[in-house]
């Protein structure tokens, strides 16, 4: 399977996933970076692969929330006083719940 996304793009958006258990993003990035198929993953983790499929469904669907609202990923080290400054403005966007999806337009 081909990867979807290279080792530096999964450390950049991997802060989006804090909210899914470890296990969940392991088995998505074994498919999504490494390109595992989903069956050799399944057999690697003792799971079944319809597992594996729904640990892609829920990273995917974390991600595609990011996307949809045009939020990116920022990495970046500062001194403390910025820090706490950048983390205050980042508050309203480390929520839990799932960002409301985007009403579609009328043709």
């Amino acid at each position: 399977m081909q990867p979807k996304y290279t080792a530096e793009q999964w450390d950049r958006i991997k802060p989006a996933m804090r909210n899914l258990a470890f296990a969940t993003v392991e088995m998505a990035r074994a498919v999504l970076v490494e390109g595992k198929r989903p069956s050799d993953v399944a057999k690697e983790v003792g799971e079944t692969r319809q597992l594996v499929y729904a640990a892609i469904k829920r990273v995917r669907n974390v991600l595609d929330k990011h996307q949809e609202a045009g939020l990116v990923p920022v990495m970046v080290w500062l001194p403390p006083e910025l820090a706490a400054q950048v983390m205050e403005m980042a508050k309203p966007y480390m929520d839990t719940q799932p960002a409301p999806k985007k009403a579609a337009k009328d043709a």
